[in-house]
């Protein structure tokens, strides 16, 4: 291949992930249906004529990397935080602190960047629903897992995990829309009570003997 060439490549492969990474952005913000590809063109500066050679399926090719991208970073997040921490509720605690801090540092501008292709596209898209159904499985997975190694019980952690991942979505919305962490901060005191609650030895239900 000539230096020409390679360099073409490059630019097109950068070009692809600014606009990936700018329609997640803009989803967060705007929502699916609010955002245009003219609105990704504009906030990525990428050439007009890649969106179509890096995205040949559209929006909806564009909605899927961003999904992806969103399922990759939050599951970097975990494992993170998985290594960053001691215990099963310090794990959920800085789960749920990553997200709280990311809303304040947006000015509570931003939430998911998946919900809106949930909510405006994946019932009307095969290919949507699959990859997003995906990326919130695999999300639920990791942190069950992580749960798990830090000493919760299989049957809790994967209750646990879709409750923390739950909660975070609604504190998302409820903390933009009351322009307040305390969603967020309320849901951790209460996730840390779900672990205690997990962890606790099971009690003897069979009472005294006579």
């Amino acid at each position: 291949m000539s230096i020409k060439c390679m360099m073409i490549v490059m630019v097109r492969g950068d070009s692809k992930e600014r606009m990936v990474v700018a329609a997640r952005r803009l989803f967060r913000e705007r929502g699916y249906h609010g955002t245009s590809l003219s609105d990704v063109v504009s906030e990525s500066a990428a050439p007009r004529g890649s969106l179509y050679f890096n995205f040949p399926g559209g929006k909806e090719e564009l909605a899927t990397e961003v999904a992806l991208l969103h399922a990759s970073d939050a599951i970097a997040n975990v494992n993170r935080a998985a290594g960053a921490t001691a215990t099963a509720a310090e794990l959920i605690e800085a789960f749920m602190r990553r997200f709280r801090d990311d809303v304040v540092a947006k000015d509570f501008r931003e939430g998911c960047a998946v919900a809106p292709i949930v909510l405006d596209a994946a019932s009307s898209s095969t290919q949507l629903g699959d990859v997003v159904r995906r990326t919130f499985a695999d999300v639920v997975g990791v942190l069950a897992a992580r749960l798990a190694d830090k000493g919760v019980p299989e049957s809790s952690a994967r209750a646990l995990a879709v409750n923390a991942v739950t909660t975070m979505e609604g504190a998302l919305v409820l903390s933009r829309a009351l322009r307040t962490t305390e969603p967020f901060d309320v849901a951790i005191v209460e996730l840390a009570r779900s672990v205690d609650a997990a962890l606790a030895p099971p009690t003897d239900r069979q009472g005294p003997t006579r």
